[in-house]
């Protein structure tokens, strides 16, 4: 890989003319402008974007912890955070924060930070409601930006998607369509989206003067093929069978096709499923899920423009300000007309 160096070399000029003309400094003559930019050119160089920003004062690389890479979420919002950062410009630092650990990795944490060099972070579930890691970040003077937090930061903004209303849309187009033996797969007891997806669920059924389905129609999941396997076992293994279930995650929902596949059940002509997120996988199994699409891209942009908008300061406020980014309904071929009696 060409250096600095060799486009001075080559273009007969100091490397500090070379870097010159690189920050566009007025004071360089056209000529050797042409002649530094030919060498470039020649030599395929590629200046540093990440150096340079570091050497001008304007640091645009952001961290980002992932627990678990290969989950559909941090996945897709990793990618997410990928593809906005290229518009941006900015400079995405990835390392992975082992799940389940009893202690906190300070000195892990501290490496991250000096060796990517950044003052910005993005925290996902359920790292945005860890205590000891906002603490050391905000004791290192990182500006923080909440991906869907449980509690609101007196020191960070957060960026979110409303997960109760987007439960509540759901139920209620189930509803629409006739059927009212709903029952729901919730999500890790520990995510905050699970309760307030749980929660939009139940007020959709307040709200239309409906009773809600009885407590064996909700069964715990943890967001994983697995656990959607066992909890659409029991839903329909029930004698009063539900007409349709929402789960809180797509891997669940196409457990729950699985499951009803393997008991003879149509779909959605015996059962309408419904997921959340709308991953990869809910377009392909069969038939395709209808599901709740995450505005993963534009909870990204948003993440940056606070972040490249904040520089480097960090300002405590009685009241963060809460992004809300609309969702949307993707309705598909799992859903339909709740069955005749």
């Amino acid at each position: 890989m060409s250096t600095i160096y060799d486009v001075a070399e080559l273009a007969g000029v100091s490397a500090k003319t070379v870097s010159r003309v690189l920050n566009d400094d007025p004071a360089v003559k056209a000529p050797t402008r042409e002649r530094v930019r030919n060498a470039m050119t020649k030599l395929e160089y590629r200046p540093n974007s990440q150096a340079r920003s570091l050497r001008k004062g304007e640091n645009k690389s952001v961290g980002m912890l992932l627990e678990d890479p290969a989950s559909g979420y941090q996945g897709r919002f990793h990618h997410a955070m990928l593809m906005a950062s290229m518009e941006t410009q900015n400079h995405l630092a990835i390392d992975l924060f082992a799940p389940g650990r009893t202690d906190f990795p300070r000195e892990d944490i501290a490496r991250f930070v000096a060796d990517a060099q950044f003052k910005a972070m993005v925290l996902l579930p359920p790292l945005c409601d860890y205590g000891p890691l906002k603490t050391f970040l905000k004791d290192h003077h990182v500006h923080c930006v909440l991906i869907s937090p449980t509690t609101p930061d007196d020191h960070y903004p957060s960026v979110n998607m409303d997960d109760r209303k987007a439960a509540r849309d759901v139920t209620d187009y189930l509803l629409s369509l006739g059927h009212r033996k709903i029952a729901h797969i919730a999500g890790h007891p520990e995510h905050a989206a699970a309760f307030l997806r749980r929660q939009g669920f139940n007020e959709a059924f307040d709200a239309a003067g409906i009773p809600r389905p009885p407590k064996d129609y909700t069964v715990e999941g943890l967001f994983n093929f697995k656990s959607g396997i066992e909890a659409a076992e029991k839903l329909l293994s029930l004698k009063d069978r539900p007409t349709a279930i929402f789960a809180s995650n797509d891997e669940m929902a196409a457990a729950t096709c699985s499951v009803a596949h393997k008991k003879g059940l149509r779909i959605p002509e015996d059962l309408s499923v419904v997921g959340f997120d709308d991953a990869p996988i809910a377009s392909a199994v069969w038939p395709a899920l209808t599901t709740v699409r995450q505005p993963y891209l534009d909870m990204a942009k948003r993440t940056l423009q606070i972040l490249n908008a904040a520089g480097d300061t960090l300002h405590r406020s009685d009241v963060q300000e809460r992004h809300i980014i609309p969702h949307e309904l993707v309705v598909r071929e799992s859903t339909g007309p709740a069955p005749a009696a």
